[in-house]
């Protein structure tokens, strides 16, 4: 059987390289997308893989949200190039925690694809940790550092794909596998869940929400109208309208007895860091913020550069005067 991860990252340097670690452990490659970080990410990976980490690493610098297409061809890549049984949809801050499956996720895997040959994909429920309850301060290995879980999982659930499959194609956020046009039903494996962290440091919610409202807005106004990635939007207009609320006054850190949170840390698999700096939190948020800026308006600029049609609309957009007051 073989196994192989697949991620789109954006400005991870904080924990990509405890997030490949520990991905190492249960799968045998893995397939990454970058969609044009700039903040340290890279260099990690090239670190990474020169060290012996089996990584294909792919680019594709997108201004606006193209995610579908991007978890589609990894998968491709993963079952054409890589000959995998079973896929491994994952983001950079989803750490996979099988302490509740008997002989562990890789065991679980093979007798799924022997003993039930048409499940063909999985749904895992993810928990959200939080900062602040029990957090180890200095501690760079972020599942290590945040060992506190909220009780609910996500409504929505990530998906392990069986391969080679015909026709699939994986969701926007890798919830789902459709097939042949059919989005396909998935059971969960007990046991078996993700441990997400996506709220490490006020500066890198700030800069990861205003990346990824301001590609839902790039896409066009269907692209908001379907409601997609709108849990961005609010930080998004609460930094554009109020930045000081969000960014300046600290946070209450969530209560140790409140109800809704438990001490559950997860058996991080990935052994020691070697690349992961420790780095000013709000510089990376800046230099991520300004590579996309640099990337959209480069190919803003493109746009209307080659296309007639685009130019006039930009000219009138730039002659238009609205009288204020």
């Amino acid at each position: 059987m073989r196994v192989v991860a697949i991620s789109r990252i954006l400005d991870e340097a904080d924990i990509i390289e405890a997030f490949l670690r520990h991905t190492a452990a249960y799968a045998d490659h893995h397939v990454i997308l970058d969609n044009g970080s700039r903040d340290g990410t890279l260099e990690i990976i090239r670190a990474l893989k020169d060290e012996g980490l089996n990584l294909t690493v792919f680019q594709n610098i997108a201004v606006s949200i193209n995610e579908r297409a991007f978890n589609t061809l990894m998968y491709y890549h993963a079952a054409a190039e890589l000959q995998a049984d079973w896929v491994l949809c994952l983001d950079a801050d989803e750490f996979i925690d099988d302490r509740g499956v008997q002989d562990g996720l890789r065991v679980a895997l093979d007798h799924t694809m022997r003993e039930a040959p048409h499940r063909l994909c999985l749904a895992l429920p993810y928990f959200d940790y939080v900062r602040g309850a029990q957090e180890i301060a200095d501690e760079p290995i972020v599942p290590v550092r945040m060992p506190v879980r909220r009780t609910r999982a996500n409504r929505l659930r990530k998906v392990f794909v069986r391969a080679p499959l015909d026709d699939a194609v994986i969701s926007n956020g890798n919830h789902g596998l459709m097939l042949r046009g059919t989005w396909l039903p998935a059971q969960g494996l007990p046991g078996l869940r993700l441990a997400h962290y996506p709220h490490r440091s006020l500066y890198q919610m700030a800069a990861k929400s205003a990346k990824g409202w301001a590609k839902i807005q790039a896409a066009g106004p269907a692209e908001i109208t379907r409601g997609t990635s709108r849990h961005y939007r609010p930080l998004f207009e609460g930094l554009r309208d109020a930045p000081q609320t969000h960014l300046l006054d600290a946070r209450p850190a969530p209560a140790r007895d409140d109800p809704r949170l438990v001490a559950d840390p997860i058996t991080y698999r990935g052994g020691p860091l070697r690349y992961t700096a420790d780095t000013d939190e709000r510089m990376r948020a800046i230099r991520g913020m300004m590579g996309y800026l640099d990337d959209l308006t480069a190919r803003y600029g493109r746009l209307i550069e080659t296309c007639p049609e685009a130019r006039a609309m930009n000219d009138a957009w730039n002659r238009d005067v609205t009288r204020l007051m």
